[in-house]
């Protein structure tokens, strides 16, 4: 078994009908699969997502993000009030 190869087949692809009068001619059509390999996948392009996929790739994991939605479409974007969030980085508050 050769690992670092990436693995490459076709799937095809089938339309199904749900519509009677939403008829596509298309048929079945065939692409190329790539199989690749990640140390970690993370679900979720949101902030949330976004943030754990950078730690991840801060400390060297080969990381693979997916979602559902576009990036900007995510709830973070559309958060009209903005994101709040408590910082433990951040220096020693002096009030004088």
């Amino acid at each position: 078994n050769n690992w670092s190869r990436p693995l490459i087949g076709t799937r095809n692809l089938h339309q199904t009908q749900y519509y009677s009068s939403k008829q596509s001619t298309a048929g079945t059509n065939a692409y190329s699969v790539i199989d690749h390999e990640y140390d970690a996948v993370v679900v979720g392009a949101g902030g949330a997502g976004l943030r754990a996929a950078f730690g991840l790739v801060q400390e060297g994991f080969k990381t693979a993000v997916i979602t559902k939605l576009f990036p900007t479409r995510s709830h973070t974007v559309a958060a009209q009030g903005g994101i709040n969030a408590a910082l433990g980085n951040m220096e020693d508050d002096d009030w004088r």
